[in-house]
C-alpha cells in the first residue's frame, strides 16, 4: 500500500539512524497503528516522503538523502551571519526602497546622539580627528538629528569602496532579501545593523574615545551588547548562528573578546604573498570584502564553504594558508581584476 508520510527531523537526526526511523514507522503502518505515529520529536519540517514501503526503499532514499551539499547540510545546522564595517561617508537615499525595520539599539544611540550634541564644533574636530568642511557638516548634523526621519536602509546608506563594490543598489530582490537575513554592519554609533534597518547619516568611529554611559569609549559603553546580539538564534528557525568575519579589525574588536568557546566565527584575509607572508593592502581588502557580500548574495550561500569558492578580483582560497578560523584570500599575478566590475554604473574607484 503506498502512504505519505511528512517527517520531520533535524539537521544532527537526518543522517543518523533514519532507517530504524523509517522502519519502525513503516511496521506501525502495517499493523495499524500508524495513524498514531504522526509527529516525530524534532521541528523542523524537512521533506515529504512517499511510497516508502520497504526497508529496501529506506535504505535508498537515505543514500540520496546523504547526497545533499555541504552548504544544505549547514544552512541546517547554522543560520550565518555576515559583519562587515561601515563607512565615514553616508547618503540620505529615499527614492529606492524603503526601510524595514528600526535599529534593535535605538535607545542606547539616542544616549550617544545627546552626548555629541552636547560636544562644541572644536571638541567634535578632536574627537573625529577631521577637517574643518567634516567637523561643520556633522557638527550641523547632530545639532539637527532626528532618529526618526529622513531614513535610509543601512546598506544603501553607506558610501565607501567596500559599498560600491557590493553594489546593493543592484541586487535583485531575491539578493536583497539574502541580505536582509544575514548580513549585519557593526556600528559605533547603532552598534549593529541589519541591511535594511533605518538610519540616518552620521560620523562616529568605533574608536572614538567618546566617554558615555559610565564607559570612556564605544567598546566599553557597548560591552557585549553586539555579541549578544550578533549570536541571538535565527527568529524564524531559532537555529544558533555562525560568522563570517568581513569587519576590519577596528570593528571585529567589538565581538572578538566576548567569544565564548564553540562560537563559529571566520575571519577572511585577503592579501598578497610577499617573501612568504600575507601582505594587506586597505583598499583591495575592502573592494573583495564588498565583492564577497555579492558573491554570497548571488550564490544564496549558507555555509561557509561557499566562502571558499570566491574568486573574483583575482582572489583564490588558499586552504594551505588557512585553518578553520581564518580564510585565506591571495591576488593571483598580484594583480586586482576589475573589469567585470565596470558595469556597476562606474563604482570603481
Amino acid at each position: 500500500m503506498n502512504y505519505t508520510y511528512l517527517l520531520r527531523c533535524a539537521d544532527d537526526s537526518l543522517y543518523c539512524g533514519w532507517t530504524n526511523h523509517l522502519e519502525q514507522r513503516i511496521k506501525m503502518h502495517n499493523s495499524g497503528k500508524g495513524a498514531k505515529y504522526t509527529k516525530s520529536r524534532r521541528p523542523v519540517a524537512l521533506a515529504y516522503f512517499e511510497a516508502w514501503n520497504t526497508k529496501e526503499e529506506a535504505m535508498k532514499r537515505e543514500a540520496a538523502i546523504k547526497k545533499m551539499t555541504k552548504n544544505k547540510k549547514e544552512a541546517l545546522a547554522a543560520e550565518l551571519r555576515i559583519i562587515i564595517s561601515p563607512a565615514k561617508k553616508m547618503q540620505v537615499r529615499t527614492d529606492y526602497l524603503p526601510w524595514k525595520n528600526m535599529p534593535v539599539f535605538l535607545d542606547r544611540t539616542q544616549v550617544l546622539k545627546e552626548k555629541l550634541q552636547s560636544y562644541s564644533e572644536q571638541e567634535l574636530k578632536k574627537l573625529f580627528s577631521a577637517n574643518d568642511s567634516i567637523t561643520h557638516e556633522n557638527y550641523l548634523r547632530y545639532r539637527d538629528m532626528d532618529l526618526t526621519r529622513n531614513l535610509t536602509p543601512a546598506a544603501l546608506s553607506y558610501v565607501g569602496i567596500q559599498y560600491q563594490y557590493m553594489a546593493p543598489h543592484l541586487f535583485s530582490e531575491e539578493q536583497w532579501r539574502y541580505i536582509g537575513r544575514h548580513l549585519r554592519i557593526l556600528s559605533g554609533f547603532y552598534g549593529i545593523l541589519r541591511a535594511d534597518d533605518a538610519v540616518v547619516p552620521y560620523r562616529l568611529e568605533m574608536q572614538a574615545r567618546l566617554a558615555a554611559g559610565g564607559a570612556g569609549d564605544l567598546y566599553g559603553y557597548w560591552k557585549d551588547a553586539i555579541y549578544r546580539e550578533l549570536y541571538r538564534p535565527d527568529g524564524e528557525s531559532g537555529r544558533r548562528c555562525k560568522v563570517l568575519n568581513l569587519a576590519s579589525k577596528e570593528y571585529s574588536k567589538a565581538v572578538e573578546p566576548w567569544l565564548k568557546p564553540g562560537d563559529e566565527f571566520v575571519t577572511c584575509i585577503f592579501g598578497t604573498l610577499t617573501d612568504g607572508k600575507v601582505k594587506v593592502k586597505a583598499t583591495e581588502a575592502k573592494m573583495a570584502r564588498g565583492e564577497m557580500v555579492r558573491f554570497l548574495a548571488e550564490q544564496n550561500a549558507m555555509g561557509f564553504e561557499t566562502v571558499k569558492q570566491f574568486d573574483r578580483l583575482g582572489f583564490s582560497y588558499m586552504p594551505e594558508l588557512s585553518d578553520e578560523s581564518r580564510y585565506v584570500f591571495i591576488v593571483n599575478d598580484k594583480k586586482i581584476d576589475v573589469s567585470y566590475t565596470k558595469n556597476k554604473q562606474g563604482h570603481v574607484n
